[in-house]
């Protein structure tokens, strides 16, 4: 499908994002989940819109631990699988207890699933664990208060940081941009059916040294993980059921982006 979106600069982003929510379609996969972290007036909630209207995605303006287990597993459970956040600080802008409910199902809908929960006194079960990726925009500022609780709760690892910041060049680029009225441009979105897709040994192992060389967070294993499913979505973005070296290839050359180092564009 097609998306209108008035950014410039930012392609190897919306890339990024149009990949983790092609792991929801590579078959038996946990979706990718990412966190896109930069300043503000950085468009990050202007990339996650080019999405919204994707069939695949519940677009979550805001959420309650309540609304995780009674609206979003259901859907999750109806084939969705991406939440996506367009301002995270939203959701962590109710009171403390609420937010900390909140951040605990999310969580657990991105690793372990939601299967029997018990919550302020009801019980909801799902006949099979519930997971979906989310992803979520927010501030550097934002992050960088909350990185140590998010560390000690496990929630940092679970999404991948996508960062990144503006040179001068760029800026005066969008400066300009704007000048002009911000003309929108036509993008292509790449969706697809779950399909399974293979990963030669040969590039399995660049893989491993990859995610070995990028550890961000303990032991890198979740990370190995989320690195061949980001490849094999690109397969999948480039409408191959079987990875090749030219994937990746482009997923190290995007993988500049998946840390803290706010690279500049």
């Amino acid at each position: 499908m097609r998306a209108l979106t008035r950014l410039i600069e930012v392609d190897d982003l919306i890339k990024l994002v149009n990949l983790a929510l092609l792991t929801g379609r590579v078959k038996n996969a946990k979706p990718v989940s990412m966190l896109l972290v930069g300043d503000t007036e950085t468009g990050k909630t202007q990339i996650l819109e080019v999405f919204m209207n994707l069939k695949p995605v519940i677009w979550a303006n805001d959420l309650s631990a309540h609304v995780i287990v009674d609206e979003v597993a259901p859907q999750v459970e109806k084939g969705k699988t991406h939440v996506l956040i367009p301002d995270l600080l939203k959701v962590l802008g109710h009171q403390k207890m609420v937010t900390k409910n909140t951040m605990t199902m999310l969580n657990a809908i991105m690793e372990e699933g939601l299967k029997n929960v018990m919550f302020y006194g009801t019980r909801r079960e799902f006949s099979q664990p519930v997971r979906c990726g989310v992803i979520a925009a927010i501030t550097k500022e934002a992050y960088d208060a909350r990185e140590k609780y998010w560390s000690s709760i496990g929630f940092v690892g679970r999404c991948i940081p996508v960062s990144f910041s503006y040179s001068e060049k760029t800026k005066l680029k969008i400066h300009e941009h704007i000048r002009k009225g911000f003309p929108g441009k036509m993008i292509q979105i790449i969706t697809g059916r779950p399909t399974g897709v293979e990963i030669p040994t040969r590039i399995a192992e660049k893989v491993q040294d990859l995610a070995i060389a990028r550890i961000p967070f303990s032991t890198g294993f979740r990370l190995h993980k989320q690195l061949r499913l980001l490849i094999q979505a690109h397969a999948l973005y480039c409408g191959r059921s079987k990875v090749k070296m030219e994937d990746f290839e482009e997923t190290r050359r995007l993988s500049k982006f998946l840390n803290l180092k706010y690279s500049q564009i």
